[in-house]
């Protein structure tokens, strides 16, 4: 939608005049230079988008407001919550005595156990992380490469003849399957 500049005398609309590099007013027959009319088109447009752009940004600051009230609200209650539970329950057991070195193998074990039993969510998280730190992983893996050229240059041939070797057995299944 192209809008159509408009005489600051009597808001008629303005046509240009190529051969004059001027806007003309049909109604009241005024010439304007083409920059005092798209200059003042252009601060009436940004007058209105700051406009705009308040309003929504004050919109915004009430919202933070009542966000920050619910919160509160929240903590309050769970004071409450918390205060109650506690005068309402029984003592609680004291458990074993674990040192941290076996709590930390019990940790890993159950995590390894749940990575076991849920492989998608596993996978779902692994690829959501390397979105999060993609920058990061290839700035590392540059920097690797930058300082283990022999190591990498050798990945990079196995991986290459490794690619070699199963076409090369493939073929040679196909060969012995036509033969036969």
């Amino acid at each position: 939608m192209i809008k159509i500049p408009r005489c600051p005398n009597c808001s008629y609309d303005l046509v240009f005049l190529e051969n004059r590099l001027r806007y003309k007013c049909a109604k009241c027959g005024r010439a304007f230079l083409r920059k005092f009319v798209e200059n003042r088109d252009f601060r009436l447009w940004n007058r209105q988008l700051r406009g705009f752009g308040m309003r929504e940004l004050m919109s915004e600051i009430g919202l933070m407001e009542e966000e920050k009230q619910k919160k509160r609200e929240l903590t309050e209650f769970n004071k409450i919550n918390r205060a109650l539970r506690l005068l309402f329950t029984s003592p609680q057991r004291k458990r074993d005595s674990v040192t941290p070195e076996e709590r930390k193998i019990r940790e890993r074990e159950h995590s390894q156990k749940w990575r076991e039993n849920n492989p998608e969510k596993v996978k779902i998280m692994k690829r959501r992380y390397f979105e999060d730190h993609r920058t990061q992983t290839y700035a590392y893996l540059k920097g690797w490469r930058a300082s283990n050229l022999d190591k990498s240059r050798l990945k990079q041939r196995l991986t290459h003849w490794r690619t070699r070797q199963a076409k090369m057995a493939q073929e040679t299944l196909k060969s012995t399957l036509n033969m036969v």
